[in-house]
């Protein structure tokens, strides 16, 4: 099974979160309490986020964590390798010498082909397209 990590899904209810109101600044326990997140899990999340700028951080009192970039320039693609690392659907998906079979694999070039239409369908995927919760009802 192909799956994110619960840490990513976090990731994401996160930057969705925020997106709905790009112009705010929210506070850690806001969007903790808001989205039903752990504080320490949204903590480190936002700590992610931001060293990896998707988020800008503002202290003090009236500071806050808002979107660096409009939700429309962040790509889900661009998240998820953030949150996860590389995307690779399988071993050889990361490249040379990270399976032992790869000389002799049959498979190599169909999942090569694979891991690259699922990279491009969330690289087309915005955050502002995962707020937009209309279009999926269709």
């Amino acid at each position: 099974m192909v799956r994110i990590t619960k840490l990513t899904d976090y990731g994401m209810v996160i930057m969705a979160f925020i997106a709905k109101d790009p112009d705010k600044l929210f506070q850690a326990k806001e969007i903790a309490h808001e989205t039903t997140i752990t504080y320490p899990t949204v903590s480190k999340l936002l700590k992610i986020l931001t060293k990896s700028k998707f988020l800008t951080s503002n202290r003090g009192s009236l500071g806050g964590y808002q979107l660096a970039k409009p939700p429309t320039h962040i790509s889900v693609l661009d998240l998820v390798k953030t949150l996860e690392g590389p995307l690779a659907i399988t071993e050889c998906n990361l490249g040379h010498d990270y399976c032992h079979a790869e000389n002799h694999c049959t498979l190599r070039t169909p999942w090569l082909h694979i891991n690259q239409i699922i990279t491009n369908a969330l690289k087309s995927i915005r955050l502002s397209d995962l707020i937009n919760t209309a279009q999926w009802s269709k």
